[in-house]
């Protein structure tokens, strides 16, 4: 199993925030409304049918209105998972899930909130067995809930699900909880 290339996280982290803060200035300039935006990071499992991996995120998001967001985050995957299949072991590691979302907060105060959020992602995962190497990627349809809520006006802690539907057949689920920080607004 190959290690994930530091060159390859740093390009798609940079790509993803790029992609971030141009959605967060459209998002500026287009709302005559005070907008908020959250930073946050954290730990997600991830079960793709069976199999677990352990993930940082990093999330940011731009709320347009108290109740109407987007966010971008990007999942960066932490070791492997040994996996055997009919006699055969062999390695499996998630390099990455990258996705951006629609946020309705239909119950927030100053304290917190409670999300719905559906979007796209694209997630990127290797596996070695027998000596020989594949990579793999697919896109999904993702959506799940969660909620904030907040210790003082800008520091907060967020907990979540997700589930993600794969073009190719499979799904995975989500679970996380996050450090937030609101900036703005």
């Amino acid at each position: 199993m190959q290690p994930i290339k530091l060159n390859k996280v740093i390009q798609m982290f940079r790509t993803v925030l790029v992609s971030s803060l141009s959605v967060l200035a459209l998002a500026a300039g287009a709302s005559a409304q005070e907008g908020q935006i959250r930073l946050g990071a954290g730990y997600e499992a991830a079960d793709f049918d069976g199999v677990d991996f352990d993930t940082v995120v990093v999330r940011g998001s731009y709320d347009f209105t108290r109740y109407l967001g987007v966010e971008g985050q990007l999942n960066i995957g932490l070791g492997d998972e040994s996996l055997t299949v009919g006699g055969l072991t062999g390695d499996v590691s998630l390099d990455y899930v990258a996705g951006v979302f629609g946020v309705v907060r239909p119950w927030s105060n100053e304290d917190g909130s409670v999300f719905l959020r559906a979007g796209y992602t694209t997630t990127e995962a290797e596996a070695s067995a027998a000596g020989l190497n594949f990579s793999a990627s697919d896109e999904a349809w993702a959506y799940g809930v969660g909620g904030e809520y907040f210790f003082d006006a800008r520091n907060g802690i967020r907990a979540d699900y997700t589930r993600y539907d794969y073009d190719d057949g499979g799904d995975a689920d989500f679970f996380g909880v996050s450090y937030v920080r609101r900036i703005g607004g």
